[in-house]
């Protein structure tokens, strides 16, 4: 994926909700200021990479039940907090949603069966603590993302825990901008009735073993 790529795909976004036209705007700004090397743009050392920027662009998913009542959360081993599958962007990324489905694979397990709810995209900015070293600022594009009711996930090495959490019933230790962020999705969800849209992960990501 190259700078170019990526906002394609910020440009074709419809994005509802206070402060999301504002923050798609600003993300844009970012790709177009760090294009990385080479007259065309490139991966490396553009606000798409871990090495690029500070400030950078990064890749999340909010994954909710089918019946959009419970959200999968894990326990960050770096961040000490619950919060949403996610992570850098990697060159082999075809696209910002195959690198948050891949994201998802990796972290919880449940690569065959997570499905993108088309359309449901909600854009985070956030600084980081001196854990995340160089890395300053994430500019987080999450998709929305769907597993069956009964999917149980694996804990990957990045975390302590993963599991499911009731939306009203969300852990101690949550994030503060989670919450806000997984109800605004189940209420979008909801309202479009988008359950079980293809394509998969697998179809998207290049999921590691």
């Amino acid at each position: 994926m190259t700078p170019a790529e990526a906002d394609a795909e910020l440009a074709a976004l419809h994005l509802t909700g206070p402060g999301q036209a504002e923050l798609l705007a600003s993300y844009r700004e970012q790709l177009a200021a760090h294009p990385g090397a080479g007259p065309a743009g490139s991966f490396e050392g553009s606000a798409l990479h871990r090495d690029g920027p500070a400030a950078h662009l990064t890749a999340s998913a909010l994954v909710l039940s089918a019946s959009g009542d419970r959200a999968l959360l894990l326990l960050h081993r770096k961040a000490g907090a619950w919060l949403q599958p996610g992570g850098h962007l990697e060159a082999d990324d075809t696209s910002l949603v195959a690198a948050a489905l891949r994201e998802a694979s990796e972290e919880t397990g449940l690569g065959p069966v997570l499905r993108p709810a088309p359309g449901l995209v909600d854009l985070h900015h956030h600084g980081l603590g001196a854990a995340f070293g160089r890395c300053r600022e994430h500019l987080d594009v999450a998709f929305v993302l769907t597993a069956p009711d009964g999917a149980e996930p694996v804990v990957s090495a990045e975390s302590e825990h993963v599991a499911w959490f009731a939306l009203d019933a969300l852990p101690d230790g949550v994030a503060d901008d989670v919450p806000p962020r997984l109800a605004r999705a189940a209420a979008l969800l909801r309202g479009t009735g988008q359950r079980d849209s293809t394509p998969t992960a697998a179809d998207l990501g290049h999921l590691r073993d």
